[in-house]
Parts: C-alpha cells; sequence; structure tokens
C-alpha cells in the first residue's frame, strides 16, 4: 500500500511539473493609463488569450511607460505582445511615421477604410521584416495640440518650445508651424512641462487627460493634425513557436476595431465635459482656422515619404490609391 502510494503521488507530481512547464506565462505591454478604454481592450486581451486557450497561455498586462522601449522589449522577446500607436513603433519601423502623417486624412471614414483595406498589408509585411507580427489594429484617437496658454493659431506656437515625439511625423508638423521643437520620449514630457522646459505637445484627448499634462498644459486645441492609430503585436519567433492551434487563439483575441474606435469616440465629449468642469479649456476650430494649420504642413508630406525611405515608398502608394478609390466611391 505504502508503494503503491508513494507511486500515485510520484504521479501526480510529475503530472504537476508537466502541465506547470506547459503552460505560457505571457506579458502583454501597454502605455495605456487607468481610466481609458483604451487599458480596458488591452486587459480583454490578455484575458480572451488565457480563456481560450484553456490556461494553456496565462497572459497578464503589463504597463511599460516607454513604447519605443516598449517595442524594443517586444522585439528582443522580453514581452511576448504589446499594444503600441504607429508613434511608438517608428524609432524601431520609420514606416509607421506614414500613417501619421499630419492632415492626411480627410474625415474618420476615409481613414478607416484606406488604412483597413490597404495600409494594412503594406503594414503586416514591413512589421513581420522587423520581427513583430501584427494581429489587429486599435485605436488613440486624433493627436492635437495642447499648451500652456490658448494657442490657436499655427502663430501663436511659432518659436515656443515643444516636446516633439521620435515619430519623424511630429518633427514633421512643429517644424512646418515654426516651433522650437525638443525631442523627448513621452515618459520625459510631463515634468518637462511642469518644469517649463517645454510649453506645448501634441497628445489624444483621452490619455492627455489621465496624465499630469492635463494640469501643466490646460488648453487642449483640437487641431486634430494627426490620427493617433495603434496596432496589437506579437514577437514574431515567439508567433512562430505556436501551434496552430494556438495561432488562431492568439489571432482571434484582437479586439474588433470598429468597436474599439465607436468607444474611443464615444468616450470623448464626456471626458471633454468633465474636464472642462475642473478648469480645464477645450478650444473647438472652425474649418477655416483648421485650415491654416493644414495649409503650412501639407507641402512637405512627399519630403517626408523620401526622408522615411525604406519601404515608405510602397506603403504611401497603397495609402494613395485607398484615398482615390474612397473618394471615387463616393465616400461609401
Amino acid at each position: 500500500m505504502k508503494l503503491a502510494a508513494s507511486i500515485l503521488l510520484a504521479c501526480a507530481t510529475c503530472a504537476a511539473t508537466t502541465t506547470a512547464l506547459a503552460q505560457k506565462a505571457w506579458k502583454i505591454g501597454s502605455a495605456a493609463q487607468p481610466g481609458t478604454v483604451l487599458v480596458g481592450f488591452v486587459d480583454e486581451v490578455a484575458q480572451k488569450v488565457t480563456a481560450d486557450s484553456k490556461g494553456e497561455i496565462k497572459t497578464e498586462r503589463l504597463f511599460v511607460g516607454s513604447e519605443q522601449e516598449l517595442v524594443q522589449q517586444v522585439v528582443r522577446g522580453r514581452l511576448e505582445m504589446a499594444s503600441v500607436s504607429y508613434t511608438g513603433a517608428s524609432v524601431l519601423i520609420p514606416e509607421a511615421s506614414l500613417l501619421n502623417m499630419p492632415y492626411l486624412w480627410v474625415s474618420s471614414a476615409e481613414r478607416d477604410h484606406v488604412t483597413d483595406k490597404h495600409a494594412l498589408p503594406v503594414m503586416k509585411k514591413i512589421y513581420e521584416a522587423k520581427g513583430l507580427v501584427i494581429l489587429g489594429l486599435g485605436e488613440v484617437g486624433w493627436n492635437d495640440v495642447v499648451c500652456k496658454t490658448a494657442c490657436l493659431t499655427p502663430a501663436s506656437v511659432k518659436g515656443m518650445k515643444v516636446r516633439v515625439s521620435p515619430s519623424s511625423a511630429s518633427k514633421m508638423f512643429w517644424s512646418s508651424v515654426g516651433a522650437n521643437g525638443v525631442q523627448m520620449p513621452l515618459s520625459e514630457l510631463f515634468p518637462a512641462l511642469q518644469s517649463g522646459l517645454v510649453d506645448a505637445a501634441d497628445l489624444p484627448f483621452p490619455y492627455y487627460v489621465t496624465t499630469p499634462a492635463a494640469q501643466s498644459a490646460p488648453h487642449y486645441v483640437l487641431t486634430q493634425h494627426l490620427h493617433h492609430g495603434s496596432t496589437v503585436v506579437v514577437n514574431k519567433a515567439v508567433w512562430d513557436g505556436l501551434s496552430p492551434e494556438l495561432r488562431k487563439v492568439v489571432a482571434g483575441s484582437a479586439p474588433d476595431v470598429a468597436r474599439l474606435r465607436k468607444a474611443v469616440d464615444d468616450e470623448l465629449r464626456p471626458k471633454m465635459d468633465e474636464f472642462k468642469k475642473k478648469g480645464g479649456f477645450v478650444h473647438e476650430l472652425t474649418p477655416a482656422q483648421r485650415a491654416e494649420w493644414r495649409k503650412l504642413v501639407e507641402p512637405h508630406q512627399e519630403a517626408l515619404v523620401k526622408e522615411i525611405g525604406g519601404a515608405a515608398p510602397e506603403l504611401w502608394a497603397a495609402i494613395q490609391k485607398g484615398k482615390k478609390e474612397y473618394a471615387a466611391s463616393g465616400g461609401k
């Protein structure tokens, strides 16, 4: 009896050890802040991978303040997955800046049509060459100008010290309007605003309102100059090592981008109203006012494509083809 019990105990221990070894512990990185729908969607991805793999892949979210560091960690295999914006990816993948091209889109509908049907297939190829597999698209919102004072016109930011992100699209925008750019990672922006190292930046409102920038630079100007999209990505080596069944599970975890876009849009106005009640300022611009910004920026778009190089011309051609198709359809 003692021998049989010992054998059963050994078998149970072996089985438990085998299960523990078989289980994959994954982390999905994100710079999303608590209090936004963005972080909720990242948590949803983590929970879906864990549930649909029946615990074979146990996934949890990890906050990483710098998206540039976040991308590097996924490529190096220190993180298995990430939700990362095009801006965050642009240091590793300069071509991603094209989808942040200032004043590229005439409407949100055009943007969604061109991105989903024309740009995404090219982006998948570009990302995979750098070690990342795109599982799906995400949404952060439009980038607008934030200032310590009401900076409603390009003339009001000329010569102003502004934070420029590592994205070449950000550099192009701020240089086009004559600002004095100071390049820094996002994690350094908030103390820089507080200390006066910079007096302005550009951020998507859902993120801005959850950070100290909302207090240091309380003027949010709806320039809508740059769309801030994102991707859910997985390390390519990790992806290649998965079974077909687990690949299906991981691929199926990406959120429905239409639902995410709607959630971000639905959250925007109530958040802005709440921000204004607390003393913040949201400055609406007329089409004529926004055109003042646009006319200074648009002439530099083609030069940015050439500056980025690599696969940028191929991606730019796909975007232009999509824009023509959308226009020819009458916006359908």
